[in-house]
C-alpha cells in the first residue's frame, strides 16, 4: 500500500527544483515585459520630444520669430496714443462695461419712431391692394396690374417707392427699417388693383411684393410689409414708421462733441490698448459693441445726407469711419481674431453705405475719386493673416511655458499612453497653425479654400486620435469660417472699387462700358482680382442700361451670377448689390 501510493504523492508535490524553474521563467518574462514597456515608453517619449524640437528648429529656420516678447507692443505716451485718453479707453477698450453705447443711451429720447423693430412698433399705411377677376374694372385711382404678368411686381414696387419717396436702408437695423425724407403723414398710400383668377393668400402677396423693394435688411426679426385684410378681397399694406432724416440728424447731432473728440484722437501717431500683453491668451481687443454702434450712427448720418442731396457731407461721415477703422484696427499690434473680424464687419457697413449711395445715384465725381482712394488702401486679409500668425506663436508660447507643456489627459486611461504622443500632437498642432498662414496671400489678396479645408480636416483628425488634448483655452477658432468671412468682405471692397469706377464712367459718358478693361487707366488703375481663384471678376452690361458684377464664391465655381440663399452665404457667387 505504501509503495503503490508513492508515485501519486510525487506527482501532486513536484520537487522544489521544478517549482523554482517555473517561477524563474515567469519572473524573467515579467522583467523582460517591463523592460520592453520601458523601452517602448522611452522610445515614444524621445520621439515626441524630438518632434517638438524639430518643429521649433524648422520654424526658426523659416524665419518665424517664436519669442513672444517680440510681439509685445512697446508702451507709448498717453498724449501720443489714440486710445490714451480716459474717454477713448472707456468707450472703445474691449471688456469695458461702460462704453460708447451707454453714452448714446443718455441722449434725449429720439423724436423719430423706435430704434428697433418689434410687434409694438408704430406702423404706417403705405398701400391698398384690391383683388379682382380678369376683365373687372379697376376702382377709381387704382393702378391695374395682372397677377400673371412678370412686369407687375416691378410696377408694384415702383408704385410703393413713389408713395414713400426717397428712402435709405438702415445699417444692420440700428435705426429700425430705414430712413425717409418725408414725414410719415406725408405718405400718400399707393392704390393697386390685382387681376387674378384665384384670390392669393397673404403669403402669396408677401412674395409678390417682398421686403427687398424697400432695401430692408434681411436680418430684421419680422417682415417689413404686412398685409391686413380690409373687407372683401381688399388688403391694407402697412410697414413700420421709418426714421425721418431731419429727426435722425437732429438727434445724432447731440454726439457732435464726442465725434470731434474722437476725430482729434485719431490724429495721434500711435494706437495701443493699454493692457498686459505677457499672456497671449488675454490680448485685449477693441470693444465690439461700442464700435458697431458708433459706425452704425455714422453710416446712418451718411445715408441721411444722400437723401438730402449732400454727397460731400456723406463722404465726410464715411471718411470718419474709414479713419477710425484704419487707426483702431489695422494698426493694432499684436492683431487678434476678434479685432480682424470686427474690422471686416465694420468695413461691411462702410461698403453698404457706398452701395446705397450708388443706388440712389447720389455720388458725384469728386466723392467717387475720394472713395476709390480709400478703398484701394483696404486689405482685410492682412489683419487675418497676422491674427493667424499671432495665434500660432501664442499657442507655441503657451504650450512651451504651461505646466506639463499644456498637455491634458482625455481620461484616466490617457495616463497609460506615452507622454511623447502628447508632444507629437503639440508639434502637429503648431505646424498646422503655421501651415494655415500660408493659405492666405495678403499681398495679392487671394486665398486657397481647398488648402484651408485640408488644414481644418487635419486639425479635426488630430483631435480625434490622440489620447491627449491641450489646455482648453488653446482650442483654435473655426479657421474656415474666419477665412470665409474675410474673403467675402475683401471681395465686397474690390467690387465697391470697381462699382465706383463704373459710376464715374457712366457720369462721364452716359452709359456703362462694354467690359471692365475700358475703365483702365482713366477710371481705375487696375482691375482687382477675385479673392477666390485670383481671376478677374465677371461683368456684363445689361440691355436696360444697368450692369451685373459678381465674383467667384467660396466654391471656386462660376454660377453665372447666381446668389446663395443669403448675402452672407458661402454658396453660389458673390454678387455686387443691385
Amino acid at each position: 500500500m505504501d509503495v503503490s501510493s508513492e508515485p501519486s504523492k510525487t506527482f501532486m508535490n513536484p520537487p522544489p527544483t521544478k517549482r523554482w524553474r517555473k517561477s524563474r521563467r515567469g519572473l524573467t518574462g515579467f522583467v523582460v515585459g517591463l523592460i520592453l514597456i520601458g523601452l517602448f515608453y522611452t522610445e515614444e517619449n524621445w520621439r515626441g520630444r524630438r518632434a517638438w524640437e524639430n518643429c521649433q528648429r524648422a520654424l526658426r529656420a523659416s524665419g518665424v520669430e517664436l519669442n513672444w516678447a517680440h510681439y509685445i507692443p512697446a508702451p507709448v505716451p498717453d498724449d501720443e496714443n489714440v486710445l490714451g485718453s480716459p474717454e477713448m479707453e472707456r468707450w472703445f477698450k474691449g471688456g469695458n462695461l461702460a462704453g460708447w453705447k451707454d453714452l448714446v443711451k443718455k441722449l434725449p429720447s429720439p423724436s423719430f419712431a423706435g430704434l428697433h423693430i418689434d410687434s409694438n412698433t408704430a406702423r404706417m399705411f403705405v398701400a391698398e391692394a384690391t383683388i379682382g377677376l380678369p376683365g373687372m374694372p379697376a376702382p377709381a385711382g387704382s393702378a391695374m396690374l395682372r397677377w400673371d404678368d412678370p412686369a407687375s411686381r416691378t410696377e408694384a414696387a415702383r408704385l410703393l417707392t413713389n408713395a414713400l419717396g426717397p428712402t435709405a436702408a438702415a445699417p444692420q437695423s440700428s435705426i429700425g427699417v430705414g430712413l425717409m425724407l418725408r414725414a410719415p403723414e406725408e405718405v400718400q398710400a399707393a392704390r393697386i388693383f390685382l387681376q387674378c383668377q384665384t384670390a392669393p393668400t397673404e403669403k402669396d402677396l408677401q412674395k409678390f411684393l417682398p421686403d427687398s423693394v424697400l432695401h430692408a435688411s434681411p436680418e430684421l426679426p419680422e417682415a417689413v410689409l404686412k398685409f391686413e385684410p380690409d373687407g372683401d378681397r381688399s388688403y391694407r399694406v402697412t410697414m413700420p414708421v421709418l426714421a425721418r432724416v431731419a429727426d435722425f440728424l437732429a438727434w445724432s447731432d447731440g454726439l457732435a462733441p464726442q465725434f470731434a473728440f474722437i476725430q482729434q484722437a485719431l490724429q495721434r501717431p500711435f494706437s495701443r490698448i493699454t493692457a498686459y500683453y505677457g499672456n497671449p491668451t488675454t490680448i485685449p481687443a477693441p470693444n465690439s459693441i461700442s464700435t458697431r454702434n458708433l459706425v452704425q450712427i455714422l453710416a446712418a448720418r451718411a445715408q441721411c445726407h444722400f437723401l438730402l442731396g449732400q454727397p460731400e457731407e456723406a463722404l465726410r461721415e464715411l471718411t470718419f469711419v474709414h479713419d477710425f477703422c484704419r487707426r483702431i484696427f489695422e494698426e493694432e499690434k499684436p492683431m487678434t481674431f476678434t479685432a480682424a473680424m470686427l474690422n471686416a464687419a465694420v468695413r461691411g457697413l462702410y461698403i453698404t453705405v457706398i452701395a446705397d449711395g450708388l443706388r440712389l445715384q447720389s455720388w458725384r465725381e469728386p466723392q467717387l475719386v475720394a472713395l476709390q482712394e480709400q478703398l484701394k488702401t483696404i486689405n482685410l486679409l492682412s489683419p487675418v493673416k497676422q491674427a493667424f500668425e499671432i495665434e500660432a506663436v501664442g499657442t507655441f508660447h503657451s504650450l512651451e511655458n504651461s505646466p506639463s507643456a499644456g498637455l491634458v489627459k482625455r481620461s484616466f486611461l490617457g495616463g497609460l499612453f506615452p507622454r511623447g504622443w502628447g508632444y507629437q500632437k503639440m508639434a502637429a498642432r503648431v505646424n498646422l497653425h503655421f501651415e494655415l498662414v500660408t493659405t492666405l496671400d495678403s499681398t495679392s489678396q487671394t486665398m486657397r479654400p481647398d488648402k484651408i479645408e485640408s488644414v481644418n480636416k487635419k486639425t479635426r483628425a488630430l483631435d480625434d486620435w490622440s489620447p491627449y488634448t491641450v489646455i482648453g483655452y488653446l482650442t483654435p477658432p473655426d479657421f474656415t469660417r474666419v477665412c470665409q468671412r474675410a474673403a467675402l468682405s475683401q471681395t465686397e471692397v474690390s467690387q465697391a472699387l470697381i462699382a465706383c469706377a463704373l459710376e464715374r464712367y457712366h457720369l462721364a459718358r452716359g452709359e456703362f462700358p462694354e467690359n471692365l478693361h475700358a475703365l483702365v487707366p482713366q477710371f481705375l488703375d487696375k482691375i482687382p482680382l477675385d479673392v477666390i481663384g485670383g481671376q478677374p471678376p465677371h461683368y456684363r452690361r445689361a440691355a436696360d442700361g444697368t450692369f451685373a458684377l459678381y465674383s467667384t464664391g467660396w466654391s471656386g465655381q462660376d454660377h453665372g451670377g447666381s446668389r446663395g440663399q443669403s448675402p452672407q452665404s458661402m454658396e453660389g457667387d458673390w454678387v455686387w448689390p443691385d
